[in-house]
């Protein structure tokens, strides 16, 4: 749904899920920009996008998949833990913690337990356009200023809710159009995605 600002709140229930190849989890796709249509949602992974936002459900040990000329931000978006293993350098995550890496890199990941985790994933395409992903735990009102380069802000844990009185919480994203958008936050520890055109 859209709002006046043209900002659209993205809820992970209604995302269609893709099947990782190696069978190791799923992936809904949040938000992607992509050269013939600057921003959409869709139900289908785009080979030729400039970023893409995305949520990925992980079900077991596995490697992530080798993405050559792609830079790759992964926060864990569950309680965890989440063992993170980058190019040989192991790193154990909890909500809200994040890694930088690129896609050539090898990357594997170990659960502690049965327990799915979640990951938000932000991806460029390098030499198009860089992207950061910035955990803030916020109480009060957030102005989100697309001018600035911010695109969209995921609610990892609390509430947040919108200027025209949308609530946002559970892994919603407010995915942001031309027009700064205001946040009322309740204890909301809030992961806000930008990226800036090469």
């Amino acid at each position: 749904m859209t709002g006046p600002s043209g900002a659209r709140v993205v809820l992970p229930v209604h995302l269609p899920q893709t099947a990782w190849a190696n069978g190791a989890g799923y992936t809904r796709e949040i938000s992607v920009s992509t050269k013939s249509d600057p921003q959409r949602s869709s139900d289908r992974r785009s080979a030729d996008y400039e970023w893409r936002i995305s949520l990925a459900e992980l079900t077991r040990a596995a490697d992530f998949s080798i993405l050559p000329g792609i830079d790759r931000v992964f926060t864990l978006a569950s309680p965890g833990p989440l063992a993170m293993t980058v190019d040989g350098v192991e790193r154990i995550l909890w909500r809200g913690q994040k890694v930088e890496f690129t896609g050539e890199v090898v990357v594997t990941i170990e659960l502690a337990s049965a327990e799915p985790q979640l990951g938000l994933n932000l991806m460029t395409r390098r030499g198009s356009c860089t992207g950061r992903t910035s955990l803030e735990r916020l109480d009060g009102k957030v102005t989100l200023d697309p001018s600035t380069g911010i695109v969209a802000a995921t609610v990892l844990e609390g509430t947040a809710t919108t200027s025209d009185g949308r609530k946002l919480a559970d892994l919603a994203t407010l995915v942001l159009g031309a027009h700064t958008e205001e946040l009322e936050a309740q204890g909301c520890l809030l992961a806000i995605t930008t990226v800036h055109r090469a």
